[in-house]
Protein backbone atom coordinates (compact mmCIF):
# COMPACT_ATOMS: atom_id res chain seq x y z
CA UNK A 1 0.00 0.00 0.00
CA UNK A 2 2.57 2.01 -0.42
CA UNK A 3 4.32 3.39 -4.05
CA UNK A 4 7.45 1.30 -4.99
CA UNK A 5 9.86 3.49 -7.15
CA UNK A 6 12.02 2.17 -9.90
CA UNK A 7 16.04 1.65 -9.56
CA UNK A 8 18.54 0.57 -11.30
CA UNK A 9 20.15 -2.77 -12.11
CA UNK A 10 23.57 -3.01 -11.22
CA UNK A 11 24.70 -2.44 -15.11
CA UNK A 12 23.05 0.46 -14.60
CA UNK A 13 19.45 -0.43 -16.64
CA UNK A 14 16.01 1.37 -15.52
CA UNK A 15 14.06 -1.10 -14.63
CA UNK A 16 10.85 0.87 -14.31
CA UNK A 17 7.69 -0.19 -15.93
CA UNK A 18 7.50 2.75 -18.14
CA UNK A 19 10.93 2.31 -19.71
CA UNK A 20 9.61 -1.16 -20.32
CA UNK A 21 8.21 -2.97 -23.28
CA UNK A 22 4.67 -3.18 -23.75
CA UNK A 23 5.16 -7.23 -23.86
CA UNK A 24 6.89 -7.04 -20.54
CA UNK A 25 4.65 -4.56 -18.95
CA UNK A 26 1.58 -6.95 -20.00
CA UNK A 27 3.71 -9.85 -18.49
CA UNK A 28 3.76 -7.72 -15.43
CA UNK A 29 0.40 -6.50 -15.19
CA UNK A 30 -0.93 -11.04 -16.45
CA UNK A 31 1.80 -11.82 -13.28
CA UNK A 32 0.34 -9.96 -10.62
CA UNK A 33 -3.09 -10.56 -10.99
CA UNK A 34 -2.05 -14.21 -11.07
CA UNK A 35 -0.25 -14.22 -8.16
CA UNK A 36 -3.12 -12.58 -6.73
CA UNK A 37 -5.73 -15.03 -8.14
CA UNK A 38 -3.60 -17.95 -6.11
CA UNK A 39 -3.11 -16.26 -3.27
CA UNK A 40 -7.56 -15.66 -3.13
CA UNK A 41 -7.78 -19.30 -3.98
CA UNK A 42 -5.59 -20.39 -0.98
CA UNK A 43 -7.29 -17.80 1.48
CA UNK A 44 -10.66 -19.46 1.02
CA UNK A 45 -9.14 -23.27 0.87
CA UNK A 46 -7.41 -22.56 4.25
CA UNK A 47 -9.81 -19.87 5.74
CA UNK A 48 -13.10 -21.42 4.57
CA UNK A 49 -13.20 -24.65 6.78
CA UNK A 50 -11.42 -23.24 10.27
CA UNK A 51 -14.93 -20.98 10.05
CA UNK A 52 -17.06 -23.88 9.54
CA UNK A 53 -15.00 -25.93 12.20
CA UNK A 54 -13.40 -23.17 14.78
CA UNK A 55 -15.74 -23.59 17.19
CA UNK A 56 -15.81 -27.58 17.45
CA UNK A 57 -11.64 -27.13 17.39
CA UNK A 58 -12.22 -24.50 20.25
CA UNK A 59 -14.17 -27.23 22.17
CA UNK A 60 -12.01 -29.91 21.62
CA UNK A 61 -8.80 -28.73 21.86
CA UNK A 62 -8.11 -24.94 22.69
CA UNK A 63 -4.66 -25.19 23.20
CA UNK A 64 -4.54 -25.94 19.32
CA UNK A 65 -6.63 -23.02 18.39
CA UNK A 66 -4.43 -21.00 21.04
CA UNK A 67 -1.52 -21.83 19.31
CA UNK A 68 -2.34 -21.86 15.67
CA UNK A 69 -3.53 -17.89 16.52
CA UNK A 70 -0.93 -16.81 17.58
CA UNK A 71 2.07 -18.98 15.60
CA UNK A 72 -0.43 -16.98 12.69
CA UNK A 73 0.16 -13.72 14.43
CA UNK A 74 4.06 -13.90 14.79
CA UNK A 75 4.44 -15.85 11.40
CA UNK A 76 2.51 -12.91 9.71
CA UNK A 77 3.96 -9.92 11.04
CA UNK A 78 7.46 -11.40 10.98
CA UNK A 79 6.79 -12.00 6.86
CA UNK A 80 5.16 -8.33 6.37
CA UNK A 81 7.88 -6.49 8.24
CA UNK A 82 10.83 -8.25 6.02
CA UNK A 83 8.73 -7.65 2.52
CA UNK A 84 8.02 -4.26 3.95
CA UNK A 85 11.24 -3.12 5.75
CA UNK A 86 13.24 -5.34 2.98
CA UNK A 87 12.01 -5.03 -0.29
CA UNK A 88 15.28 -6.09 -2.45
CA UNK A 89 13.59 -10.00 -0.97
CA UNK A 90 10.72 -9.16 -2.68
CA UNK A 91 12.52 -9.05 -6.01
CA UNK A 92 14.23 -12.03 -5.12
CA UNK A 93 13.14 -15.59 -6.58
CA UNK A 94 12.70 -18.02 -4.68
CA UNK A 95 12.28 -15.79 -1.79
CA UNK A 96 9.95 -13.30 -2.50
CA UNK A 97 7.18 -16.34 -3.46
CA UNK A 98 8.10 -18.10 -0.14
CA UNK A 99 7.29 -15.59 1.98
CA UNK A 100 4.20 -14.18 -0.03
CA UNK A 101 3.56 -17.73 0.84
CA UNK A 102 4.13 -17.95 4.35
CA UNK A 103 2.27 -14.64 4.90
CA UNK A 104 -0.92 -15.73 2.73
CA UNK A 105 -1.47 -18.84 4.60
CA UNK A 106 -0.58 -17.54 7.70
CA UNK A 107 -3.53 -14.48 7.23
CA UNK A 108 -5.60 -17.13 5.69
CA UNK A 109 -5.34 -18.65 9.33
CA UNK A 110 -6.52 -15.59 11.10
CA UNK A 111 -8.94 -14.97 8.69
CA UNK A 112 -10.59 -17.95 9.11
CA UNK A 113 -11.11 -17.85 13.22
CA UNK A 114 -12.51 -14.07 12.53
CA UNK A 115 -15.48 -15.67 10.27
CA UNK A 116 -16.24 -18.04 12.68
CA UNK A 117 -17.26 -15.30 15.00
CA UNK A 118 -19.91 -14.21 12.63
CA UNK A 119 -22.83 -16.19 11.06
CA UNK A 120 -22.11 -17.84 7.52
CA UNK A 121 -24.71 -16.06 5.87
CA UNK A 122 -22.74 -12.86 6.80
CA UNK A 123 -19.77 -13.78 5.66
CA UNK A 124 -20.63 -14.77 2.21
CA UNK A 125 -22.41 -11.84 1.82
CA UNK A 126 -19.48 -9.99 2.74
CA UNK A 127 -17.28 -12.15 0.53
CA UNK A 128 -19.80 -11.38 -2.50
CA UNK A 129 -19.94 -7.73 -1.70
CA UNK A 130 -15.81 -7.39 -1.27
CA UNK A 131 -15.62 -9.15 -4.78
CA UNK A 132 -18.43 -6.75 -6.65
CA UNK A 133 -16.49 -3.84 -5.11
CA UNK A 134 -12.80 -4.88 -6.13
CA UNK A 135 -14.02 -5.24 -9.45
CA UNK A 136 -15.78 -2.54 -9.89
CA UNK A 137 -12.97 -0.27 -8.21
CA UNK A 138 -10.74 -2.16 -10.58
CA UNK A 139 -12.52 -1.10 -13.79
CA UNK A 140 -12.43 2.32 -12.50
CA UNK A 141 -9.01 2.35 -11.46
CA UNK A 142 -8.70 0.96 -15.53
CA UNK A 143 -10.69 3.43 -16.89
CA UNK A 144 -10.36 7.09 -15.95
CA UNK A 145 -8.47 9.52 -16.51
CA UNK A 146 -8.24 10.88 -12.68
CA UNK A 147 -4.74 9.67 -11.26
CA UNK A 148 -4.94 9.08 -7.88
CA UNK A 149 -1.21 7.52 -7.67
CA UNK A 150 -0.27 11.05 -5.88
CA UNK A 151 -2.47 10.46 -3.01
CA UNK A 152 -0.21 7.78 -1.29
CA UNK A 153 1.00 10.05 1.71
CA UNK A 154 -2.67 11.24 2.01
CA UNK A 155 -3.90 7.86 2.26
CA UNK A 156 -1.16 6.92 5.26
CA UNK A 157 -2.30 9.52 7.01
CA UNK A 158 -5.98 8.58 7.20
CA UNK A 159 -5.06 4.93 8.13
CA UNK A 160 -2.97 6.46 10.13
CA UNK A 161 -5.48 8.29 12.35
CA UNK A 162 -8.26 5.68 11.91
CA UNK A 163 -5.78 3.07 13.37
CA UNK A 164 -4.91 5.59 16.37
CA UNK A 165 -8.62 6.44 16.49
CA UNK A 166 -9.53 2.81 17.17
CA UNK A 167 -7.03 2.43 19.90
CA UNK A 168 -8.77 5.02 21.96
CA UNK A 169 -12.50 3.98 20.97
CA UNK A 170 -11.09 0.33 22.60
CA UNK A 171 -9.10 1.89 25.60
CA UNK A 172 -12.28 4.10 26.27
CA UNK A 173 -14.68 1.35 26.17
CA UNK A 174 -16.58 2.93 23.27
CA UNK A 175 -20.25 1.64 22.43
CA UNK A 176 -20.79 -0.70 18.70
CA UNK A 177 -21.92 2.15 17.33
CA UNK A 178 -18.82 3.53 17.44
CA UNK A 179 -16.81 1.23 16.13
CA UNK A 180 -18.81 0.45 13.47
CA UNK A 181 -18.94 4.11 12.46
CA UNK A 182 -14.98 3.23 12.38
CA UNK A 183 -15.18 0.15 10.59
CA UNK A 184 -17.31 2.27 7.87
CA UNK A 185 -14.42 4.69 7.61
CA UNK A 186 -12.11 1.87 7.41
CA UNK A 187 -14.09 0.36 4.31
CA UNK A 188 -13.76 3.93 3.03
CA UNK A 189 -9.99 4.29 3.04
CA UNK A 190 -9.88 0.45 1.54
CA UNK A 191 -11.91 1.78 -1.38
CA UNK A 192 -9.51 4.42 -2.20
CA UNK A 193 -6.60 2.09 -1.90
CA UNK A 194 -7.87 -0.73 -4.17
CA UNK A 195 -7.75 2.23 -6.56
CA UNK A 196 -4.56 3.48 -5.53
CA UNK A 197 -2.59 0.35 -5.74
CA UNK A 198 -4.06 -0.51 -9.03
CA UNK A 199 -2.85 2.14 -10.36
CA UNK A 200 0.62 2.14 -9.48
CA UNK A 201 0.57 -1.16 -10.69
CA UNK A 202 -0.88 0.47 -14.74
CA UNK A 203 1.27 3.47 -14.33
CA UNK A 204 3.09 2.43 -17.52
CA UNK A 205 0.09 2.80 -19.27
CA UNK A 206 -1.44 5.55 -18.41
CA UNK A 207 1.06 8.03 -17.80
CA UNK A 208 0.65 8.10 -13.53
CA UNK A 209 2.86 10.58 -11.68
CA UNK A 210 4.42 7.43 -9.74
CA UNK A 211 4.37 3.49 -10.82
CA UNK A 212 6.24 0.31 -9.65
CA UNK A 213 9.49 -1.34 -11.43
CA UNK A 214 9.20 -4.88 -13.11
CA UNK A 215 10.55 -6.61 -10.59
CA UNK A 216 7.40 -5.14 -7.95
CA UNK A 217 5.15 -8.13 -9.15
CA UNK A 218 4.91 -10.19 -5.51
CA UNK A 219 4.77 -6.46 -3.85
CA UNK A 220 2.00 -5.27 -6.07
CA UNK A 221 0.23 -8.53 -5.38
CA UNK A 222 0.88 -8.29 -1.53
CA UNK A 223 -0.57 -4.72 -1.95
CA UNK A 224 -3.51 -5.61 -3.42
CA UNK A 225 -4.02 -8.79 -1.19
CA UNK A 226 -4.17 -6.68 1.80
CA UNK A 227 -6.30 -3.36 0.16
CA UNK A 228 -9.41 -7.16 -0.27
CA UNK A 229 -8.51 -8.76 3.08
CA UNK A 230 -8.94 -5.75 4.88
CA UNK A 231 -12.82 -4.11 2.57
CA UNK A 232 -13.99 -7.82 3.67
CA UNK A 233 -12.89 -7.68 7.30
CA UNK A 234 -14.43 -4.01 7.83
CA UNK A 235 -16.94 -5.10 5.92
CA UNK A 236 -17.74 -7.79 8.39
CA UNK A 237 -17.19 -5.64 11.58
CA UNK A 238 -19.40 -2.81 9.96
CA UNK A 239 -22.54 -5.41 9.14
CA UNK A 240 -22.31 -8.03 11.83
CA UNK A 241 -23.31 -8.22 15.31
CA UNK A 242 -19.81 -10.71 15.97
CA UNK A 243 -22.72 -13.22 16.86
CA UNK A 244 -23.58 -16.15 15.33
Amino acid sequence: MAAVMGYESMDGENTLLKAATADMRRGFVRKVYGILSVQLVVTVCVAAPLALHAKEMAKSNPTLVQHLMLGSAVLSIATICAMSCCQNLTRSFPTNYILLGIFTVTESVMVGFVCAAYPMKLVLGCFVLTAFIFIGLSIYAWTTKTDFTGFGPYLFGALLTAIIIGFGLSMFGAGDLAHKALAGLMVLIFVFYIIYDTQLMLGCYKGHSQEMDVDDYVFAALNLYLDILNLFLYLLQMLGDNKS
